[in-house]
């Protein structure tokens, strides 16, 4: 199965990223759910499922995320954090969402606090700690 291309919603709102996931044919809602989840990708039914809880920054990430799970046919509700899958989807997410440009821009004016460049690139600071640890090791060995 080749990933579909996620490129174009580098910079849309949630919802148009949820009018992007609509035209691909993956259908998201939002529900309330259990514990820490944030959200999931059931692939049999092709649907993503958004904690509704998750202020607009956490759901957009959330759905990038979840994107890419769907990309790639993942289907999976807890996310193991170190295997290699997850690794990609979150290396994925990162880069879809954290221009280099603008990271390297925000490092600089917020001198690398995580949370000040998080709220410059309307992500979460896990987005910006994967970004860090699993993408900037890659652009530099180019």
């Amino acid at each position: 199965m080749t990933a579909r291309d996620l490129t174009p919603i580098r910079g849309l709102s949630y919802g148009d990223m949820r009018r992007f996931a609509d035209s691909l044919g993956v259908a998201v809602c939002s529900r309330s759910l259990p514990g820490e989840l944030e959200g999931f990708y059931h692939a049999p039914t092709n649907l993503i499922v958004i904690d509704r809880s998750m202020d607009y920054t956490m759901k957009r990430c959330t759905l990038t995320h979840e994107l890419v799970n769907s990309s790639h046919g993942d289907s999976t509700c807890v996310p193991v954090i170190h295997t290699r899958i997850e690794n990609r989807t979150r290396r994925e997410t990162a880069t879809l969402l954290v221009s280099p440009t603008d990271y390297a821009l925000a490092e600089t004016m917020y001198e690398g606090d995580v949370a000040l460049i998080a709220l410059e690139l309307d992500v979460t600071e896990q987005v910006v700690k994967d970004y860090q640890r699993l993408v900037i090791p890659r652009l530099t060995h180019v």
